[in-house]
């Protein structure tokens, strides 16, 4: 995580260190990061930068972890505007990371944080790749209204929901299906699950 200086640091040149960052694992994957490549595009010296992280990855887990809270925050909206209808919020949520997605620097962000959990790759920590596998979907049983949490199976239901997810983004990445096609897909899915739960 990051050091308290950083959390110390103006608002604006936080988001400047992390738009940096994420541009950098954009470029190349994680292994093949540069900090003085992150230093520059963040306009700050390079040696700033270990007074913030210590490496590349705790840099990268934050980032995870700053989307993660940002989608949750999305979700709540999206709750909102449909609402409280946890179906139609999963579906506007989903169109949305789909156009994100067509920028390019988003989608090989993505492609990049998929490749580190498909890699037999002994560099890294298993808290590292737990926390990217926990925060990677972006959804979790938080997100929802405290009665659809307590009711039963609803965890087992949000496990379809997320594989539902992951598998529609990797088809779209892997350029499968059109934009258009995968959110029918996905919507489709999502109909069929709220089906299968309410009854």
């Amino acid at each position: 995580m990051p050091t308290k200086t950083f959390y110390n640091l103006p608002k604006e040149k936080k988001l400047r260190i992390l738009k940096a960052g994420k541009k950098e694992f954009s470029r190349v994957p994680l292994e093949k990061a540069i900090i003085a490549n992150i230093a520059k595009d963040a306009d700050i010296p390079r040696g700033s930068f270990y007074q913030y992280f210590t490496n590349l990855e705790d840099l990268f887990t934050y980032i995870i972890e700053y989307l993660y809270g940002f989608n949750k925050k999305k979700f709540s909206t999206y709750l909102e505007e449909n609402n409280n209808n946890i179906y139609d919020a999963l579906k506007v949520r989903f169109s949305n990371e789909i156009d994100k997605l067509s920028k390019e620097e988003n989608r090989q962000f993505r492609v990049n944080t998929i490749t580190i959990l498909l890699k037999d790759n002994k560099e890294y920590s298993k808290e590292f790749i737990d926390n990217i596998i926990d925060k990677k979907s972006s959804l979790d049983l938080d997100f929802f209204p405290t009665e659809y949490q307590k009711k039963r199976n609803f965890s087992k239901m949000l496990d379809l929901i997320k594989m539902v997810g992951d598998t529609c983004v990797e088809r779209y990445l892997m350029n499968e299906v059109s934009e258009e096609e995968i959110k029918n897909d996905y919507n489709e899915y999502i109909d069929y699950l709220k089906t299968s739960f309410e009854g």
